[in-house]
This record gives C-alpha cells, structure tokens and sequence, in this order.
C-alpha cells in the first residue's frame, strides 16, 4: 500500500520581512509538520516576533509565502486563518508579578 505524501502543517517560503531599509528577516524557509511542536528561541530583536506577526496575519509580508495546511495564507487576514500569537509582555497582566 502506498502512502500520500504528508503535507506540511506551516511553512514559511523564502521570506523577506523589511522596515524600510532595515532587513527583519532574511530568506526564512521552514516546514512545522503536524504533531511537531517549535518553539523560535534567540535574543531580542533578531526577527522572533516579526515571523509570528507575520504568521498570525497582523502584518503582511514584505515577501515569500506562508502556508497552512498547504495553503497560502499570505493574503488572507487574521481574524480568517484560525491562528495567533500571545506576546511574552507582562502587560498582558499587569497586575501579576
């Protein structure tokens, strides 16, 4: 018996994410499949937060592509794509410490 080809769960196609003249991102490929958990690890200010941004929809990409479930979802808005972000501020409770 022959198996289907297991599609990616998430995969992000060549990515470029720019500020004006400043390069956030540069040519980010990578392939989540399903049941794979992945955690982005590495110091502030190094592109973390704009792969997310971008992932959830908040903020188009500058280019390259991103799929869900084979999918592009580049062009679609976030409150359509089932997704999110929970942002590591304390502000989300202030009141905690």
């Amino acid at each position: 018996m022959e198996k289907s080809p297991v599609l990616p769960q998430i995969e992000f196609r060549g990515g470029i994410e720019t500020y004006g003249q400043i390069t956030a991102v540069r040519d980010l490929s990578l392939t989540v499949s399903r049941g794979e958990f992945l955690i982005i690890l590495c110091p502030s200010g190094l592109g973390e937060t704009t792969t997310l941004m971008r992932f959830a929809g908040f903020e188009a990409p500058t280019a390259g592509d991103i799929l869900i479930a084979g999918r592009s979802v580049a062009a679609v808005p976030s409150y359509r794509r089932d997704q999110g972000i929970v942002f590591r501020s304390y502000a989300l409770f202030p009141h905690l410490t």
